[in-house]
């Protein structure tokens, strides 16, 4: 059962093993059979709670893939066990244009099969190769992170905020739950899925600070985060942090490309991390590789991402320190991460823009429509997932997840599928209120189809 420590500190019990068999997120997608893609994308069952981007990929990205099927030679080729040279790299030089200044930290990065192998990876090594037994869980989070922490060998808290509305702790309530639970070493998403939530540069800065002091690992999920591609998007120099407080040596960085460009499916992720971190990731791939699918488009997108957010910060390049690691890459390789071609850079540019618009307008047309029955959002800082208040006509998550794909055909995960402590869900949870994702990142006419369905279930019961 979920503690409160003082007046701003939700603090979880400690878990060692979970039940996923009996978990509500086990029985709500068994339920709504959301487990297979044909089942309830034929139509008439809609996915308000996906976590997924269902969006149009940028052009540079189909434009690749097509090319794929007309010369397969990437479909039938292996890369060593880190993954493609130009996307390794390519992430870095994206990595360095968040931070506005040079990536001069000695830290490397590596490919994965999405975010999930990332964290997998993250938390082994810390197992493995930190001694880690511990770890501090900021916030909500996927049921994904929470058995990959468990399968690690690795135990878990959680600490949610103890202010009213908010999920994500701040800097104090993750110092006094790192005191509390003797863990050493925190999981941080940025920004927050489900909530949306993140943190701001100053409490980010204050968070390192105090790993720092303390001692602590800090694994970073960045995955819901992107360039500034539009005005309503906050992004989060987590880079400048981690100089400051000399931290880099004990961070890992997980994100995921495939997330934030609608092609989940191509399963591209990355890493960063020290050079122990990434021999770690080598020395276990045994023959494994990401696959290549749409690489150049790939390479192309990340390379595009960091030229824009270079010009946003007024940098006029990538810094002499990246470039003289990628001296094995052939000047095409290197044209491209130059963006020396910036024939489809507008084009790109617009297509990513016009994206989160139409997330942001799916979040505003979420609050509108659903305004009669006292509906609450978080923020969303960016990513596309925020939590929503509403009413619920049975105080049992189970029972609201089942009632609604049974009457409404929506099918929805509550609050209580992001927790390893459920009693977190309900100390955050108000009497006859409760919490569910809502992911925006839906193509307009399905997500009016998901919303008017919630709303006329919740009308049934007002």
């Amino acid at each position: 059962m979920a503690t409160t420590h003082g007046d701003a500190l939700l603090l979880g019990r400690q878990i060692e093993k979970i039940s996923w068999k009996e978990s509500l997120i086990n029985e709500l997608e068994r339920h709504h059979n959301t487990v297979d893609y044909s089942s309830y994308q034929g139509g008439t069952v809609h996915m308000i709670s996906s976590g997924v981007n269902y969006l149009r990929p940028p052009s540079v990205i189909l434009r690749s893939i097509a090319e794929d099927a007309r010369d397969w030679k990437y479909i039938n080729c292996y890369c060593g066990p880190l993954g493609e040279s130009i996307l390794r790299c390519g992430a870095l030089v994206y990595e360095e244009s968040l931070k506005g200044s040079p990536l001069d930290a000695p830290i490397d990065s590596a490919l994965t099969v999405g975010a999930a192998e990332g964290i997998r990876l993250a938390f082994e090594f810390l197992r493995q190769e930190r001694n880690t037994e511990t770890v501090l869980v900021a916030g909500p989070q996927y049921s994904i992170v929470h058995q990959t922490i468990l399968s690690a060998g690795l135990r878990f808290h959680e600490v949610f905020s103890g202010s009213e509305g908010r999920f994500l702790p701040d800097p104090a309530e993750i110092d006094a739950a790192l005191e509390s639970t003797g863990a050493t070493a925190l999981l941080l998403t940025e920004p927050n899925n489900p909530s949306g939530e993140q943190h701001t540069e100053a409490e980010f800065d204050e968070i390192i600070g105090i790993l720092e002091r303390r001692g602590v690992q800090l694994v970073l999920d960045k995955i819901s985060t992107d360039f500034a591609a539009h005005e309503e998007i906050r992004t989060l120099n987590y880079g400048a942090a981690l100089d400051r407080h000399d931290h880099w040596a004990r961070t890992l960085v997980v994100d995921s490309l495939a997330k934030r460009r609608a092609v989940s499916g191509l399963r591209f992720g990355y890493v960063l991390g020290h050079a122990d971190f990434i021999t770690f990731i080598e020395n276990r791939r045994f023959g494994g590789c990401p696959p290549l699918v749409a690489v150049l488009g790939i390479a192309r997108d990340l390379a595009f991402s960091g030229y824009l957010q270079r010009r946003r910060h007024g940098v006029t390049g990538i810094s002499d320190t990246l470039w003289q690691r990628f001296g094995h890459l052939n000047e095409e390789s290197r044209a491209l991460l130059a963006v020396s071609d910036t024939s489809q850079l507008d084009e790109y540019a617009d297509e990513v823009h016009d994206m989160y618009q139409l997330i942001f307008d799916n979040r505003r047309l979420v609050e509108d429509a659903l305004a009669p029955w006292n509906a609450v959002t978080t923020p969303m800082a960016a990513g596309f997932n925020h939590l929503l208040r509403v009413p619920l006509p049975d105080p049992d998550p189970a029972v609201f997840g089942r009632s609604l794909y049974d009457e409404a055909q929506v099918a929805c995960f509550p609050l209580a599928c992001f927790t390893g402590d459920t009693g977190l869900a309900e100390a955050k949870t108000p009497g006859g209120f409760g919490w569910l994702r809502v992911s925006c990142a839906t193509e307009r006419p399905d997500f009016e189809r998901q919303v008017e369905g919630l709303a006329s279930f919740l009308g049934k019961y007002s």
